[in-house]
Parts: C-alpha cells; structure tokens; sequence
C-alpha cells in the first residue's frame, strides 16, 4: 500500500467511551494505575473519551513507539480498507502501517507475576518478572489500545468489527485480557499459548484498552487481520503483523526486520497451485492477506509510547511493496 493523505470528506466522529476502568490487582496495579483514572468497575475513564477526524492522514515514515497513546483500527484508505495505528502523540493524530511501526516495551513496564490463582493463566510462575502494557495509562510506557472509531467506519460497518489473532512469533508467550475494577476476575481475549485463530469483537465507534502480557523480553511479531461485514453486505478484510520490541535491550531496529516465517493456523497455510487465488479473495473492499513472510524492513530508532520517526517515504514504499508481493493477495489497483 502507497501512503497517502486521506480526505477530509466526513464529519468528526465523538466515541462512545467504554466504562472499562482500573486494570490488574496485586502487582500489575502498581503499573496500569495512572493518578485520577477511574477505580471501579462501571465508572467511565475519561481518558477514553476522544475524537477520531476524517481528516487525519496516514504517516509514511517507519517508528519505534515506547510511551504515548496508540490505538489499532480499521480505515479506509484510498478506498481500501486497512488495519492501522492511530499516534495522537500529536495534533493532529497521525495513522501509522502497523508493519512498519514498533511499538516498545520498556524495562518501566516490568512487573512481579502477582501470587494468585486468577492470573494461572499467564502461564508464569509468582513472582516471574513479565513486561506489562496496561490497560490504563501510565505515562513511562505505551498505552496500546483500539478503536473502531474513523467516520467512514462509523458509517460502513456492520455492527462492529474483528480483530483476529492468527499466530505470534517470540521468545514467549503474548496474553491480551481486560479487567474491570481492582475486584473483577481478568477476561482474557488473546492467549498465545492457545489454538489460532483467536478473535476480538470491537464494536462499532468504541474506544478501548487491554493489558498486554510479555513473559520474556525479544522480538515479537503478532499475525493478525480485521475484518467486518459491510452496510453494503460486502465484507472487508486487511491481514498485517504487530510488531513488538520488549525489553531496553531488545533493538527496535531488529523487530522491524523480523520476517514472519510461520503461522500455526489453518488459513495461513500455502495456497493449492492449481486454485483460483480470486475464487478465494472476500469481495470487493479486501487488502488481505492470506499467508507468509513479511518482507525486511529497514528501519529506524526508539522512544517510549511517543512515535519517534524515521526513514521517509521512499523507505515506506519499498517496504510496503515488500510486504504486498510476499504477504498479500493481488489487488486490483496493483498495489
């Protein structure tokens, strides 16, 4: 896909704030309580209030993103529908190619594995150090959430939209789970040491934040697709990867070149030579992505949750050209 700047052809769109207040006990809420957040379950964290323009463009430059406020969601691009990460670090937010952005995990964001039954699932033991990416803002690490809250979304989905797992490349294992209050049990929505495809249901125009759990430092490479049916009775469907830098010591430069060499799940697997790769594609709005390896990509420096840039345009189409020859369906208009 080509970047390039979206026009501003429809209203701004105000977010219904989902109630989803503090994130873990025990340990973890050391990290995800920020001063003046909501403390029980049901009370509206303003943070959560805000508004997605039609207008905002789409950055070209590749980043590495350690503190500040991200958000994936759907898009409309050029006409095509993309699965992209919203930096509002400044106004205007700018949308960002998840393949081509890091977002890192800072050693601020290591945390104690609390000693008790409701976190089992981590698969960790107590006391094991994890790297937390929580679910209410803290300001020395990145807040990574997601929206489904661009105008143009808000008026052609059906309902909502799905964020699906299909599989996670790194050193250990990835759990994505919601928590509401200091009191409610963990509601876990990824878990990388499950069976794929995993699905998230994002409905439409919300805005939302998970914890996201790391249990060794590296490099992690997260294959993943958003897809949703249309007003129009299409269906819509981008499959990318997350890309994911634990650790200070974990070289956000190396998570950008990282090839996503395998996916476990059935959908990923090579295409029959004698198919029809058309027969096979979703209707009219797909930027799919069925299978892969995700080209090198060159990259460029670190920050905390605040996008900090490089290469530039040039770099970004390559890059993308890559990602589509090795990593897409073909698409109509060549790109």
């Amino acid at each position: 896909m080509t970047d390039r700047e979206v026009p501003m052809t429809t209203p701004r769109s105000r977010a219904r704030a989902v109630p989803l207040a503090l994130t873990a006990v025990a340990a973890l809420v050391a990290l995800a309580v920020a001063p003046g957040t909501a403390s029980a379950a049901g009370d509206q964290d303003p943070a959560l209030d805000q508004e997605v323009d039609g207008g905002e463009v789409t950055a070209t430059e590749q980043s590495a993103i350690g503190t500040g406020h991200v958000d994936l969601g759907p898009r409309f691009v050029d006409g095509r529908w993309r699965l992209q990460a919203r930096d509002d670090r400044a106004v205007p937010a700018v949308w960002r190619d998840p393949a081509g952005t890091v977002l890192q995990v800072v050693d601020a964001a290591a945390l104690p594995v609390p000693d008790s039954a409701d976190y089992a699932f981590l698969g960790a033991e107590p006391g094991d150090t994890v790297h937390v990416v929580p679910q209410t803002q803290a300001s020395d690490v990145v807040w990574l959430g997601w929206n489904t809250q661009d105008p143009e979304v808000v008026e052609r989905i059906d309902r909502g939209a799905t964020l699906s797992l299909h599989g996670v490349q790194g050193p250990g294992d990835v759990v994505v789970f919601l928590q509401e209050g200091v009191a409610g049990a963990p509601n876990v929505l990824w878990d990388s040491a499950q069976a794929f495809p995993q699905d998230l249901w994002m409905d439409v125009n919300t805005h939302v934040h998970a914890n996201w759990v790391f249990t060794e430092p590296g490099v992690y490479v997260l294959d993943v697709d958003v897809h949703a049916d249309l007003v129009d009775g299409t269906r819509a469907t981008d499959r990318t990867v997350l890309r994911f830098a634990v650790g200070d010591a974990t070289d956000p430069q190396a998570a950008l070149d990282a090839a996503l060499v395998s996916t476990p799940d059935a959908t990923t697997a090579a295409p029959d030579a004698d198919a029809d790769p058309a027969a096979a594609a979703p209707e009219e709005q797909t930027g799919g992505v069925p299978a892969g390896v995700v080209g090198a990509l060159a990259g460029v420096g670190v920050a905390v949750v605040v996008v900090l840039v490089g290469g530039g345009a040039l770099a970004a189409r390559r890059r993308r050209a890559l990602v589509d020859a090795e990593y897409a369906e073909p698409r109509e208009d060549g790109r």
